[in-house]
């Protein structure tokens, strides 16, 4: 049995039957001197509960600002954010303050998310306190359970952040996540900052928490071997635009999109001899800038075969529907796609 099964389940509610988030045409734009910058350009996806959806694509695409947005640290500009069926989108601070225990952020930096002026019993309870979950003679003593249950020792309740490793803190913040059992974690390049001797122990464990605990998670990464780890699905994003999504193994075994072969071509595989037979595909540019992006496709700058249509014409995302029973969208006006139910 898993070390961490005292962690409390995330909380049923009449609306169980939604899928735990639905964003649609999701916008973020930013206004800067030099104009606007399109961040996130009509993203639309949806988080089954239990389910983990990994975001992925280069940095400067878009992904961590949609889980920004997700959560209400970035306001967007257009589209529609669900959570648990309920429209979260316009919400007043006030009034999203109740739901700020149905979903919680994980930071790519812990040094940066974690007060050093408080201790990390402090830290862990924090969110227990805010929301008044636990009496307040009760609050340290939870934080040691938490802490226990994300390896650490009571002892490190009485310590400050910069007295502990890059990956004891990252544990912190899943401690500090998931005191409130949210039913959406969005963990935003979790394990980026941390050495890679210590990456697979925190996966490890977000494995462990996730499936547990059974809350959707939103897996935004760049390490496409982590999101083939942990992801049911994958969101292949660029330039503010989702451009591929499908089943795990279903992308990884047969990319559509060229800009999502040309990803998993230069994926290391690291049991060479389990390497997958995928020719190298070497992208030329550099990706454009979302001050002003590429008419059409906004790939086809950097496509090796990109024809006339992609350079006028917005491909539109669209699903294809595989047996047995599994769907994926690509956008891309040379796969092979046809909308849902043809």
């Amino acid at each position: 049995m898993s070390a961490v099964h005292n962690i409390p389940a995330p909380r049923a509610s009449a609306t169980d039957d939604a899928p735990v988030l639905e964003v649609r045409d999701l916008e973020r734009h930013f206004t800067t001197s030099g104009g606007t910058v399109r961040a996130v350009d009509g993203v639309s996806l949806t988080i089954g509960r239990g389910e983990v959806l990994g975001l992925v694509g280069e940095s400067g695409s878009g992904k961590s600002t949609v889980g920004r947005c997700v959560v209400r640290l970035d306001e967007p500009t257009g589209g529609r954010i669900a959570l648990k069926g309920t429209d979260i989108t316009h919400l007043s601070r006030r009034a999203l303050r109740p739901l700020r225990t149905d979903m919680h952020l994980v930071f790519q930096d812990p040094s940066s998310s974690l007060d050093p002026r408080m201790t990390i019993g402090q830290i862990v309870a924090e969110p227990l306190r805010l929301h008044r979950l636990v009496p307040r003679s009760g609050l340290r003593g939870r934080a040691e359970e938490l802490l226990g249950q994300v390896g650490l020792r009571p002892e490190h309740a009485d310590r400050h952040p910069h007295e502990l490793s890059g990956g004891q803190r990252q544990r912190i913040s899943l401690a500090r996540a998931l005191s409130v059992a949210p039913d959406l974690l969005i963990a935003d390049e979790p394990t980026s900052a941390l050495d890679v001797s210590v990456q697979a122990s925190v996966l490890n464990l977000l494995a462990d928490l996730q499936r547990d605990r059974g809350f959707g998670c939103l897996f935004i990464t760049h390490d496409l071997a982590a999101v083939e780890f942990l992801a049911d699905r994958i969101a292949v994003m660029y330039l503010g635009r989702i451009v591929e999504e499908a089943p795990t193994a279903q992308l990884f075994a047969d990319p559509l999109h060229p800009y999502t072969q040309a990803l998993l071509s230069a994926a290391p595989v690291p049991d060479p001899t389990l390497q997958r037979t995928r020719e190298r595909i070497v992208l030329t540019g550099d990706l454009p800038s979302p001050l002003s992006p590429p008419p059409g496709c906004h790939f086809h700058t950097r496509c090796p075969v990109a024809m006339d249509r992609c350079r006028t014409e917005v491909p539109e995302l669209r699903e294809l529907r595989e047996p047995p029973a599994m769907s994926r969208r690509v956008a891309c006006h040379l796969a092979n796609t046809s909308p849902s139910g043809d």
